[in-house]
């Protein structure tokens, strides 16, 4: 089964490693990478060097960003921003639950 995967915070210093390492990390075979970013110049970023299809959303709007993991079958969320607080986690978790609901998928 292959997973499609949302890195958030992917314009910032864990994010931005994570990605630069993501090729050369041998990893198993995947559907689609996704890099949240917050503006279009970092999305670009991320494409042209990485390969990532860039997100832009607002990580207050619980609906979309939970709305966002479903239309697009997100099932793997490295959760790289927002260290102080659990306030925007439910939205992403929400998310992956109905995504495991509707396809079966851990």
């Amino acid at each position: 089964m292959s997973h499609n995967i949302l890195i958030t915070g992917a314009s910032g210093y864990l994010g931005g490693t994570l990605l630069a390492r993501w090729k050369n990390a041998n990893l198993p075979s995947y559907g689609k990478l996704y890099a949240l970013v917050r503006s279009e110049e970092q999305g670009n970023q991320v494409e042209k060097l990485y390969g990532a299809e860039p997100l832009i959303l607002n990580v207050s709007d619980h609906e979309t960003i939970t709305q966002t993991i479903i239309d697009r079958g997100i099932t793997i969320v490295y959760y790289l921003i927002d260290a102080y607080t659990a306030k925007h986690q439910p939205a992403f978790i929400k998310g992956l639950g109905e995504v495991k609901k509707r396809t079966g998928k851990e």
